[in-house]
């Protein structure tokens, strides 16, 4: 791995009805499984808001994207929603150019 790269890090706090993910590093074709596996994991816990950090995503590309629209639908279909705070300016221009940020509630 390149020395620029930085490997996928996921931080987890939740009770029974809130949780906020925090995510660090890269989150490409070779790391969106565990993005995608915990947020669907919360889903399944029955947790009901599930707020997802980006202050930390050093890369994100349309697979990274397709996690977090796999966590989203997971959180919707069983009452909840998914919340996206803090991203990286290309990160909060990938989600608007592909108009995610419509679809998720993102936030400062």
């Amino acid at each position: 791995m390149p020395d620029d790269v930085r490997p996928l890090e996921l931080t987890v706090a939740h009770d029974d009805r809130a949780a906020e993910v925090k995510v660090s590093g890269e989150v490409d074709i070779h790391t969106c499984g565990a993005l995608e596996k915990m947020l669907t994991d919360l889903a399944d816990e029955s947790v009901n808001v599930v707020t997802v950090d980006l202050g930390h995503v050093s890369f994100i590309d349309s697979s990274g994207l397709r996690a977090l629209v796999v966590g989203h639908k997971a959180l919707q279909d069983r009452g909840g929603s998914l919340v996206i705070v803090n991203p990286s300016t290309a990160t909060a221009r990938l989600l608007e150019v592909t108009g995610l940020d419509g679809l998720f509630d993102v936030g400062t």
